[in-house]
Order: C-alpha cells, then sequence, then structure tokens
C-alpha cells in the first residue's frame, strides 16, 4: 500500500512541478530534476524507520521526498528562497487534493460549518496524522473554534535530522494556512516544533 501512495504521489508531484517550474525552466532541465529529486530520495528511504502508524511513516517518507526536492535544487545553485517557493507551490497543489477530499467528505455528515471543520480535523488527525506517530491534545472553548495541540510530530523530527527545520516552517507548516481557507475557516498558531517549540498550538475559527 505504502508503495502504491508513494507512486501516485510521485505522478501528482511531478506534474505539479512541471505546472510550477514551467515559466522558469527548460523542459529537459525540469526532466533533469525530476529524475534527480528521485534518485535522491531513493538513496534517502534506505535508512527511514518505520513509524508505528501507516500514515506516519508515509509523512517521514514525503519528508524525505521533500528534502530530495529541496537537494536537488540547491545543488544547482538555485537560491533557498526559490527553492523553498517552488516547494511550497508544488506541496500546495498537492496538498489541496487531499484537503478538498475530507472537505467533502464532511458535507455527507454534517451541514454545519463549525461541524464539518471540527469533523475535517478530526479526519485529518485519524490519518494521515495519526496517533501515535503524532501525539494530540485536545482544548476545549467556549465557542466553535477547534482547538488543539501537536506535541510530537515526525516530520518535524525528521527535518531537524536533515537541519532543514526552517525548510519545514516555511512549507509543510505554512500549508496549513490555505488549508483552513479551503475550510471556510481560519487558522491561529504561533507555535511550531519545527519552529523550535515543544509543540504546535492550532486554533481553528470557522467562519460563519
Amino acid at each position: 500500500m505504502l508503495k502504491i501512495i508513494l507512486l501516485w504521489y510521485k505522478t501528482v508531484a511531478a506534474k505539479a512541478a512541471k505546472e510550477v517550474l514551467t515559466p522558469n525552466f527548460e523542459d529537459i532541465e525540469i526532466k533533469a530534476i525530476l529524475k534527480g529529486y528521485w534518485l535522491r530520495y531513493n538513496l534517502l528511504k534506505r535508512v527511514i524507520k518505520k513509524e508505528p502508524t501507516f500514515g506516519g511513516t508515509l509523512m517521514v517518507h514525503l519528508a524525505a521526498m521533500s528534502t530530495a526536492f529541496y537537494q536537488e535544487l540547491t545543488q544547482r545553485g538555485i537560491s533557498n528562497a526559490k527553492t523553498t517557493k517552488y516547494f511550497y507551490d508544488i506541496a500546495w497543489k498537492v496538498y489541496k487534493i487531499m484537503g478538498k477530499l475530507s472537505w467533502n467528505i464532511t458535507r455527507l455528515k454534517y451541514q454545519s460549518n463549525a461541524k464539518r471543520l471540527k469533523y475535517a480535523t478530526e479526519l485529518f488527525r485519524a490519518f494521515p496524522f495519526s496517533s501515535p506517530s503524532y501525539k494530540w491534545e485536545n482544548i476545549l472553548q467556549p465557542d466553535s473554534s477547534v482547538c488543539f495541540n501537536c506535541t510530537k510530530c515526525p516530520v518535524a523530527e525528521y527535518f531537524e535530522t536533515k537541519g532543514l527545520s526552517e525548510f519545514c516552517v516555511n512549507t509543510w507548516c505554512a500549508l496549513d494556512f490555505p488549508l483552513a481557507e479551503m475550510w471556510n475557516a481560519k487558522l491561529e498558531r504561533t507555535n511550531s516544533i519545527a519552529g523550535g517549540a515543544k509543540l504546535c498550538d492550532f486554533k481553528w475559527k470557522p467562519n460563519n
């Protein structure tokens, strides 16, 4: 199953990468980048440790793919800032597919935007951000906001081992904010594990 999902991700990510990179790279160079990134990932994946959950293992593999892409572009002389922007744009094209799927599923059970938001975050924490690979603490709220803390993130841990915590903050972590907009909400977060904090605090506020 892991190989099937990673193959799907490779295919979708390759399409997204071509769309994002085409304005600034020739087709032959894009093909070389994608080939190089995949070769790098195949090396990185050899030492990935299996997580307690399938979702956790999948996320660490995607973090390794992200690392491989970063390494491939920066080794080609592309700046950290440009590499980060390219990856953010590519990753969002993939992440929003997951976000739309979860949001559409919530419509089958609830009509209220607040209830749909709560359910959507529960779906994501059930898979792929599942415990105990990830550790979550629910925070009760007096209103319709959905609040919880993440006290363990294997992706943040992986990027730290590669010296790419800042890259993680500006890509993986940053993608949660447009995801909230897709879910008709606003996300507030003051800390992240990748940013050096002990936890990531999430507060999702439904727009209506």
